[in-house]
């Protein structure tokens, strides 16, 4: 038995990280530009769908792939910035329904020209680490590797550099940040543009770990924003935390309940959480 809750423990880990990947996209994109980007789970499937098409159709070599996936869910978000979301900044309603209306677009598109077939790349990396009487398969520990060094790579360009300064305080300040030269459209097209690429980099890797279709990114995002509430929109780490803390708490639930409940368990685990404390777990409670 403490194997199997060991065991569970870790997979929480592994997917609370892909969860914090997207949530660190959430709540980014809504400090600096008011909107919920829904859409990003949709960037996540198109960038798994594209690391799957440069990798098994056209022979990339697996990390090439990515990175290309990267770069063209980042072009992509680019156009959609440019197109749409710049027309919506600041209007929260306006901002989620262009975001939804651009899930069934993309889902639309990719059933089109892929079908409901399921597609995979667990053929990657195979092989398992045996520690203690626990199977790790190699490819989630390298995932999980790299959406922690994305996370805390984030946190100190946010921290460290002239540019995170200038997001921190567009943030905080929208008004006086442009009266000290910032140029806050440009910041926050960089910001749009940086969170779709990290969603293009979860669904890249995503899809090295479990098969993909044009709908795993809708149940994806749901999960990102709540990580972003429980952690408290805005805190970059937070986001780290609210997805390796939701990730666990349906992991460890689904050993002593029914697994069918499964994705209610970090549901209610958020409400309780923010009956205690509204503002989330790392939110600032002023």
């Amino acid at each position: 038995m403490s194997q199997l809750i060991i065991g569970q423990l870790l997979n929480g880990i592994i997917v609370g990280s892909l969860y914090g990947i997207i949530a660190l996209g959430v709540t980014l994109t809504f400090g600096l530009t008011g909107i919920v980007n829904f859409a990003l789970g949709a960037f996540m499937m198109l960038g798994a769908y594209t690391t799957w098409y440069l990798y098994d159709a056209l022979g990339w070599p697996y990390v090439p792939a990515v990175l290309g996936a990267v770069v063209a869910v980042g072009v992509l978000g680019y156009g959609c910035d440019r197109a749409l979301f710049q027309f919506t900044r600041g209007n929260l309603v306006n901002g989620l329904l262009v975001s939804i209306g651009m899930i069934s677009v993309f889902e639309a598109l990719v059933l089109s020209a892929f079908t409901t077939t399921p597609r995979d790349l667990t053929y990657v990396l195979p092989g398992a680490l045996h520690v203690g009487g626990l199977i790790l398969p190699k490819i989630k520990i390298a995932v999980c590797g790299v959406f922690l060094a994305v996370i805390f790579g984030t946190y100190l360009a946010l921290t460290r550099t002239w540019l995170g300064r200038a997001a921190f305080s567009y943030a905080q300040n929208p008004e006086a940040a442009a009266l000290m030269g910032i140029r806050t459209g440009r910041l926050q097209t960089i910001v749009v543009v940086y969170s779709t690429a990290l969603a293009g980099l979860g669904g890249g890797l995503y899809a090295s770990m479990y098969s993909i279709d044009p709908t795993i990114g809708s149940g994806y995002v749901l999960k990102a924003v709540e990580a972003a509430i429980l952690a408290g929109i805005g805190s970059v780490i937070g986001a780290l935390g609210g997805g390796i803390i939701l990730g666990v708490s349906e992991n460890i639930g689904s050993v002593f309940l029914p697994s069918a409940f499964r994705d209610a368990y970090g549901l209610i685990f958020l409400i309780a959480i923010l009956l205690v404390r509204p503002s989330g777990l790392f939110g600032d409670r002023s």
